[in-house]
């Protein structure tokens, strides 16, 4: 299938991008430096989905639903999200890929054939939830031929991408007493999934404070030891109370080192609102957040890290997490989409920073990030404890930056590439990456590419924005 074209490719530059080429493009003053030799290219950690694009195509999900009509609030039944309307307004998201739908194939074949259709109809990918293979674990856990014939029963829908497994899987060395499943009865299943070649989701707790680091450590390397998985995926939402850009950060840095170790890409979640509600229970709203630059923020430095799938929480709110007190219900409080179906404010950030991702993604899939530079007070607190922060502000090409920035620095077939990101979430700034000479850049901004030849690169940034800098 042809991957949509979300960029425009022109030499026009956008408006932020015309004042730094009227203020650079003239510039030859800067005495020449030694060139700087290529780099050997290299071969990204990756996985891709044939149907959305294969390996050049960023997977982009979403998690809880679609799933039918089940509920009603005062007397009138929720939406029915598995409906032609509704995928065409998650596929206007920019979402592509749908892990968990709660719509169980071993009781409701019909329902997960007509999403599977709905999803080739537009380009969005589906994880099967089927508890016939899911739900015979560890001792139990089917063979490979018993698994093989029971996936016949969907894998030739063109949507099919693999199958919804376990989210949040307990050991004994983390979250020993939660009452989730434990991650060893899934072993032998990731094992038999994988021979099969088939996609299985499985996503992993949080490190909840740096204080049980090495606990956490101990709960991925038993991960990567004994799930045989096609990439590593964590929550971590920054912008809950009790979290901080600090743990953040180390979290990332700690699942890529493990998803490094096993030569797997990693998939982080961003936070689509806020003020989860898993025990059902009333309370009223406390402010919506995050606001646009914290959202844009928290996928842009999961792209500056190196991140290979982009995933959003919740997709659909649960009708749970809308329990209010004084107005019964909150369909603005979370969610892509609320549980009414309406279109929340995460739904305008994602179609932006999806546009984006699309924009960026053949660079970023193919690239293998080097590591990443914090500029600016706070962003260098924030990531001091990381392993791939850069000592200094330059790497190859860049002398200098100037501005609080994060960026990422990536081997692209042998170029160098920088992911540039507006460390303020709540102000626009300037950015200023100087070079040690002039050369030929390509810049995407806001989905648009414009190329350049610059000595230095000044980028106007909204809260949170990140720009995509390629030396050609």
């Amino acid at each position: 299938m042809q991957k949509n074209s979300i960029f425009l490719k022109t030499v026009c530059l956008t408006l932020s991008l015309a004042i730094f080429a009227l203020t650079f493009c003239g510039c030859g003053s800067k005495q020449e430096k030694t060139n700087i030799e290529p780099m050997e290219a290299e071969e990204p950690d990756v996985y891709g989905f044939e149907f959305l694009g294969g390996t050049d195509v960023m997977p982009i999900a979403g998690y809880y639903g679609p799933l039918p009509s089940t509920f009603s609030v005062d007397g009138q039944s929720l939406p029915d999200y598995i409906s032609d309307e509704f995928l065409k307004k998650i596929s206007e998201s920019g979402i592509n890929l749908l892990h968990h739908q709660y719509t169980d194939f071993s009781t409701n074949p019909s329902l997960v054939r007509k999403l599977l259709d709905l999803g080739e109809k537009y380009d969005i990918g589906v994880c099967v939830y089927d508890n016939r293979i899911r739900g015979n674990l560890a001792e139990d856990t089917l063979g490979v031929e018993d698994i093989d014939e029971l996936v016949n029963d969907y894998r030739n829908y063109p949507a099919f991408c693999g199958l919804y497994i376990v989210d949040e899987p307990t050991s004994d060395n983390y979250y020993s007493n939660h009452s989730n499943p434990r991650m060893s009865n899934y072993t032998k299943l990731f094992s038999n999934l994988k021979q099969l070649g088939i996609f299985s989701y499985s996503n992993l707790f949080p490190m909840t404070t740096a204080s049980n680091r090495e606990q956490y450590e101990k709960y991925l390397q038993e991960y990567i030891d004994t799930c045989d998985v096609y990439y590593l995926s964590w929550d971590k939402y920054v912008f809950d109370k009790g979290n901080s850009k600090a743990d953040y950060f180390l979290n990332m840095s700690l699942c890529r080192e493990y998803a490094e170790k096993a030569n797997i890409p990693f998939w982080p979640y961003i936070q689509a609102g806020s003020q989860w509600n898993d025990a059902a229970s009333r309370f009223d709203t406390n402010g919506y957040y995050p606001n646009e630059g914290e959202f844009d923020w928290n996928v842009n430095t999961c792209l500056a890290y190196g991140a290979k799938g982009i995933q959003y929480f919740p997709l659909i709110q649960p009708y749970y997490f809308a329990y209010a007190m004084s107005s019964d219900f909150d369909f603005e409080r979370n969610g892509i989409f609320g549980a009414w179906g309406n279109k929340n404010r995460w739904f305008y950030y994602a179609k932006n920073i999806n546009a984006q991702i699309s924009a960026v993604d053949e660079v970023l899939m193919n690239s293998v990030n080097k590591g990443i530079i914090a500029t600016g007070d706070d962003a260098k607190k924030d990531n001091k404890d990381s392993q791939f922060l850069i000592e200094g502000d330059g790497w190859r090409e860049l002398e200098g930056v100037e501005g609080d920035s994060l960026i990422g620095c990536f081997n692209y077939k042998g170029k160098s590439a920088f992911y540039v990101v507006n460390y303020d979430t709540e102000y626009a700034q300037k950015i200023t990456l100087r070079l040690t000479k002039r050369y030929n850049l390509s810049v995407i901004q806001g989905a648009k590419e414009a190329f350049i030849s610059a000595d230095a690169l000044e980028l106007t940034l909204a809260a949170g924005e990140g720009v995509l800098v390629v030396v050609e």
